[in-house]
């Protein structure tokens, strides 16, 4: 029997650590501790929170939420959005809410507003130009449409945009309404 030389030791060691360091890699690929997947979808805004927007004359101001699929339709979820005007002149506004889906579509969704606004397509339409420092309700509800349903192991995104136009624009011509 043939003596092995030292140099082969280092050789075997290395071996012998590859094929158990392997042997470890399959059992916990197999098991699925390299797969587990422990997400939390943490959002800065929480769906039912006061939001507080305000315009500085014609421009565009949106929030977004993270929304469980697991809502039902039809169902009204509580959402306070009050919107200021920081311009120095009336402004009119307009608002519309929108459900960003995992498939890249968007659809509509009701926005609780008060009698003071008038929907025209996707938009509502507040009906007197909002006074310089001053403050409305834009929505004290948003509520899924009765026809639209939402997979519940799946999370959406509802996007509510807020848009500002200076009151002695024409809004007719602007924004057709």
């Amino acid at each position: 029997m043939r003596k092995l030389k030292k140099s082969t030791y280092g050789f075997i060691f290395a071996i012998v650590v590859l094929v158990i360091a392997l042997g470890i890699s399959l059992y916990l690929g197999l098991s699925g501790w390299f797969y587990s997947n422990t997400s939390s979808l943490n959002s800065d805004m929480q769906l039912g929170s006061n939001v507080n927007l305000s315009l500085k004359g014609t421009e565009t101001q949106s929030v977004s939420f993270t929304l469980s699929g697991a809502y039902l339709p039809g169902q009204e979820l509580k959402q306070f959005i009050n919107l200021t005007n920081e311009f120095d002149a009336p402004i009119y506004v307009r608002a519309k809410a929108l459900i960003f889906s995992y498939d890249l579509n968007d659809c509509k969704i009701e926005l609780g507003v008060s009698d003071l606004w008038t929907e025209n397509g996707d938009y509502y339409y507040f009906d007197e130009p909002l006074e310089s420092q001053n403050k409305i309700s834009v929505a004290s509800y948003v509520k899924l449409l009765n026809d639209e349903f939402y997979d519940s192991h799946k999370s959406y995104i509802l996007t509510i945009i807020v848009e500002g136009l200076d009151a002695n624009l024409d809004r007719q011509q602007i924004w057709g309404f």
